[in-house]
């Protein structure tokens, strides 16, 4: 579950924020039950938007920008989503093999019993 962090509890200068917001930063809730990035001009420091979302001292999080705040979230959660993620694609690539391999076949197949030669066309056919 993604978690709300709070704006920044620490001093703003102009641009501070704008390299915090192109990517997946990694670091771990503060003792103080913050989450405190370093960024090229300064640190960062933000806190949990609720309560209910704060997660103990000590816990890996991916803290990135999305549409208009900083989210978060436990790496193990991430890393596990990613997995999961790249298990789909590599099981929906093998499907997609399968099916263009068992399209192959058939087209061989009605071709050794017709004397047309057919287009070799990857999409189904749709008729209205």
């Amino acid at each position: 579950m993604n978690r709300v962090l709070s704006l920044p509890h620490t001093p703003m200068f102009p641009g501070l924020l704008d390299g915090l917001k192109k990517g997946r930063l990694r670091t771990a809730v503060t003792d103080k039950g913050t989450v405190r990035l370093k960024a090229p001009m300064g640190m960062v420091e933000m806190k949990f938007s609720t309560a209910d979302h704060q997660l103990p001292a000590g816990t890996d999080v991916f803290v990135w920008w999305k549409v208009g705040g900083f989210v978060c979230a436990p790496a193990s959660e991430v890393e596990r989503e990613e997995r999961d993620t790249e298990q789909v694609n590599q099981r929906l690539m093998l499907a997609r093999a399968h099916l263009a391999e068992a399209r192959a076949e058939r087209r061989a197949r009605l071709a050794a019993h017709v004397d047309i030669v057919l287009e070799d066309v990857d999409e189904p056919v749709h008729f209205a």
